[in-house]
């Protein structure tokens, strides 16, 4: 049942089979996860038959706070104990739908541009991860690529209603009023709702549900799933400077340092995750032809971000 959106309203979306969903191996692979007399060898043997997904997590296994210095060269028990199995399924359920939901009927919908966003919050999501040690990387990358999953499900399920929404090109706020007044939920509302029918733990559907305005969620500051949806907001950011053009990019430096500050990052951390977000965005564009662009310099335009009004 779901609690993020009217649970019979839920339960005809998903039955319909309109809303993006695994299949193929990685649903099996999913499923595998899930099984209390689970066969590790035979998991390691699926994984391994999936390079992109095998990749995927040679390279977090390889993360220094999680190996510990010990590099790893293939899919084997060790790593999928060291990642977790739960991390694995997130996984591969994330390429499962990157792969597969790339197009759709909603011609107002930017699939390219969705995908592309969304790539760059996941690999944003897996770096801060890594340097604020908040949450796995493997699920802080999962649940970046995920955040906005909520606006490809109401592409995928109501193409034509969600396409007069998309019309006039809203943004923020005005898109949620909009999206409740045509459909009775947004899009946040339905990605928890996604996320929780997948199993994931609450405390990153709350997240997910609150990540675009934290401020609002009336949770405390000192609440995971409040501190989580900050991370998130964050890697957010930190996805649009890495799609962004030159101009706008210098209209969101000022606010991505204002929430970086709330972790208290200093400049040259700010600079890191960025030029390293750019790095495996475009690393993961290749892998799954997902346009992307290269980051110029971005460390002088951080720095004048950072001087004080004259």
């Amino acid at each position: 049942m779901s609690t993020y959106i009217e649970p019979q309203t839920f339960r005809e979306l998903r039955d319909s089979e309109v809303l993006p969903a695994p299949s193929g191996v990685r649903l099996n692979i999913m499923q595998m996860c899930q099984q209390e007399d689970i066969s590790l060898p035979e998991l390691v043997s699926q994984v391994q038959g999936d390079p992109v997904l095998a990749g995927r997590l040679i390279q977090i296994a390889n993360v220094p706070n999680i190996n510990k210095g010990r590099m790893v060269a293939s899919v084997n028990v060790e790593l999928l104990l060291l990642i977790g199995l739960h991390a694995v399924r997130q996984m591969a359920l994330a390429i499962s739908l990157t792969e597969s939901a790339r197009r759709g009927d909603c011609k107002e919908f930017d699939y390219d541009a969705f995908w592309g966003r969304s790539t760059a919050m996941a690999c944003a999501g897996q770096a801060l991860g890594e340097m604020l040690q908040v949450a796995p990387p493997a699920e802080m990358f999962t649940n970046g690529l995920l955040a906005g999953i909520g606006r490809l499900g109401l592409a995928s399920a109501r193409p034509k209603r969600y396409g007069e929404v998309l019309h006039t090109k809203p943004q923020g706020q005005e898109l949620l009023d909009k999206e409740r007044e045509a459909f009775g939920f947004d899009h946040l509302s339905l990605a928890a709702a996604m996320m929780e029918d997948w199993h994931f733990p609450k405390l990153f559907c709350t997240a997910v549900l609150h990540h675009e305005n934290p401020e609002a969620s009336g949770l405390d500051d000192d609440d995971r799933q409040q501190i989580l949806a900050r991370v998130l907001e964050l890697a957010g950011c930190v996805a649009d400077v890495c799609i962004a053009d030159t101009e706008t990019r210098s209209h969101l430096l000022p606010r991505l340092l204002q929430l970086s500050a709330r972790f208290s990052l200093p400049l040259s951390s700010v600079e890191y995750i960025c030029s390293r977000v750019a790095w495996d965005w475009s690393d993961w564009g290749s892998l799954l032809h997902i346009p992307t662009q290269v980051l110029p310099e971005i460390g002088a335009e951080i720095a004048e971000a950072a001087k004080p009004p004259a």
